[in-house]
């Protein structure tokens, strides 16, 4: 299995203990939370509204974790540390650039789904 900056695939296999089907929807579930993330942080930038940024960070957090999705970690500590220091109007291209990272971990995801 190999491994990526986008996600630790090995854990997912590991967890998997060799059960396809289980692998199958983990990786579902995981592709899902992802889109969920990408829709709700993309409204969240839109609207400029920090709460629904916060709420969308903190419920991929576990995600992040488990599976050390390094980059959306990355990219969503750096748009969290410019609203909080400099504020919605000096993100600049943060949501290109998340959309981007969340777009490549999505694309990677249908690979291993087959």
């Amino acid at each position: 299995m190999r491994n990526s900056e986008n996600i630790n695939l090995d854990k997912i296999e590991e967890m998997a203990e060799g059960d396809m089907d289980f692998k199958a929807e983990l990786l579902q579930a995981l592709y899902t939370s992802v889109q969920d993330l990408q829709t709700r942080y993309v409204e969240g930038l839109s609207s400029q509204n920090a709460e629904a940024l916060q709420q969308a960070r903190h419920k991929i957090k576990p995600t992040i974790t488990l599976f050390q999705l390094k980059k959306i970690q990355s990219v969503l500590s750096e748009g969290k540390a410019i609203i909080s220091t400099k504020g919605f109007a000096a993100l600049g291209q943060h949501e290109s650039k998340f959309t981007q990272v969340t777009d490549d971990l999505l694309r990677e995801l249908e690979e291993e789904m087959g």
